[in-house]
């Protein structure tokens, strides 16, 4: 047992050591860094250091446009991340795949010896035993072909030392050149080169993923964004009818007083006030689930502050504004969008890869229910000599050749494996045209789902801009019959605050079409460029 514990430590230090040689970042280091490269956006008044927020109590306030918010996602969002490194690996894969091809070169040194007891003698033969020692030192070589040729080079050195008076050499190199031929199955470029394409495919599939998740991120960080803002103008609506409603319990209690008014009245705008209370608490909870949904989606290492500092928060000032100038004024047309988004959208072109891949596999299987059928020839030079110099001479001169060739054939009686290896590649290949028709179908009703969302958008937008007209008209209605007397002050506080809800009315409509316009960009293909 004590002699099992330093093997133990040992394992443990091995272990260890692997370990470190792979770099390793903290959360700590990690959020200081994003935290760092964000601030280089901000103005001057809100930049903060990650020293200073152990004893800050202010939020983190991140003035940040539409355009910052994509700009840091294509760099630091772990979807987009996840497919570069599926990338790399594809691109280790293709390296794997063209192993087959690799050269291969070896060496080999040996010595053996043979000692035995002398069975018959010859006259004037005076050994006891039969010694013989041989030493041997070779290199060999191979080089495989994509036409299904491998070519062998063996060279070897070889002595003898022996007490046999009848051996005649002491020296002989040795060089043999063998080619191998695969004539059925094996030969050509498709058995022997189809699963490096297949490789290659599956690369450029996995760069086209990269560009399929930037697109799809790319929205997700747009509906965040505009989540948030959405978010902030409800929170700020219920501010101000948190306002009115106070307005409204101090008229009741007024009321009350002037004996013009019951506690009935009282105890319903004490009631409405609370609810309002209640719902800006949910409001201002929904602004914080949208602000980290949209962290998250930018740039996550800042999620981590949450767990380095007691009193860390994080305000994001959407500085974008939606316009809906963005969106031209003329209808868009489906079919151009359509034939756009097919001639765009990587996932068109990896469904196309995909039946490809399919069609290698086919053909590679196809091969393996062929007989086998292999050519080999080979070409052997030695040279012997009783001195190192004869032997190179004799090697040198081809006076001791060794040539000829085989043919080998061979027939899987039942090829089990071949045949079922085609039966999958054809099943995968049906499959994969299915896929391909699916992923149009899709596309075609992505693109035409977010045109008649970008159509019916507009419309809202223009109910709401005349809805919002038509409060401002009452709103200023009301304020001239509070100069005239006719009204008070509290039925102006009304018309402003439906005016204030007919604006985020608005507002909403705008991000609608904001959205929509940014579903068909994504629809399109657009979006993640």
């Amino acid at each position: 047992m004590k002699k099992l514990v330093p093997l133990f430590c040992l394992a443990c230090v091995l272990v260890a050591s692997c370990h470190n040689s792979v770099k390793q970042i903290e959360p700590s280091e990690a959020f200081r860094n994003a935290l760092d490269e964000v601030m280089l956006r901000q103005p001057k008044a809100n930049k903060v250091k990650p020293d200073e927020l152990e004893r800050r109590r202010e939020p983190i306030v991140l003035k940040l446009s539409f355009d910052d918010c994509i700009e840091l996602a294509m760099t630091h969002n772990r979807a987009i991340l996840f497919e570069q490194l599926n990338a790399e690996v594809a691109a280790a894969d293709v390296i794997a795949a063209k192993s087959n091809l690799d050269f291969f070169v070896g060496a080999n040194v040996g010595y053996s010896r043979s000692q035995q007891a002398i069975q018959s003698r010859f006259p004037g033969d005076s050994r006891d035993e039969d010694i013989t020692a041989t030493t041997t030192l070779g290199i060999n070589a191979s080089l495989p072909f994509a036409t299904g040729t491998t070519l062998d080079v063996t060279g070897s050195f070889v002595r003898n030392d022996s007490n046999n008076p009848f051996q005649t050499f002491e020296f002989y190199p040795s060089t043999t050149l063998k080619v191998t031929q695969h004539l059925l199955n094996g030969f050509g470029f498709v058995p022997n080169l189809g699963n490096s394409w297949i490789a290659e495919n599956n690369r450029t599939i996995a760069d086209w993923q990269i560009e399929v998740t930037r697109n799809e991120q790319a929205l997700a960080v747009a509906m965040a964004y505009w989540n948030l803002v959405e978010a902030e103008g409800e929170l700020d609506v219920l501010y101000r009818q948190e306002d009115l409603a106070r307005d409204a319990l101090e008229l009741a209690k007024s009321r009350l007083e002037a004996e013009i008014g019951t506690r009935l009245d009282v105890l319903a705008q004490e009631a409405n006030l609370k609810s309002q209370q209640v719902s800006i608490i949910q409001a201002e909870a929904q602004v914080e689930l949208r602000t980290d949904e949209l962290l998250r989606a930018i740039h996550p290492d800042l999620i981590h502050g949450y767990a380095l500092f007691d009193n860390y928060t994080i305000v994001i000032d959407a500085t974008t504004e939606a316009d809906t100038s963005r969106v031209g004024a003329d209808e868009p047309n489906l079919l151009e969008e359509v034939k756009a988004a097919l001639r765009r959208r990587p996932e068109i072109r990896q469904a196309a890869k995909q039946i490809e891949n399919a069609g290698l596999s086919i053909e590679m299987s196809e091969y393996g229910l062929l007989p086998t059928l292999d050519l080999e020839t080979d070409f052997t030079v030695k040279g012997f000599g009783v001195e190192f110099d004869d032997s190179l001479n004799s090697w040198d001169d081809f006076e001791n050749l060794e040539y000829g060739f085989a043919l080998k054939f061979g027939v899987p009686l039942q090829n089990s494996a071949g045949r079922a290896s085609l039966s999958r590649s054809e099943i995968n290949k049906r499959s994969a045209i299915l896929s391909a028709r699916e992923t149009e179908t899709n596309v075609i009703l992505e693109v035409a789902n977010a045109v008649r969302q970008i159509k019916s958008a507009r419309r809202a937008v223009n109910a709401s801009e005349e809805s919002r007209r038509l409060q401002v008209e009452t709103y200023e209605a009301e304020q001239e019959r509070q100069k005239a007397g006719l009204a008070t002050s509290y039925e102006v506080k009304q018309a402003l605050n439906d005016l204030t809800q007919a604006e985020l009315d608005l507002v909403k409509s705008k991000i609608g079409l904001e959205r929509a316009r940014l579903q068909l960009q994504k629809a399109t293909g657009e979006l993640g460029r």
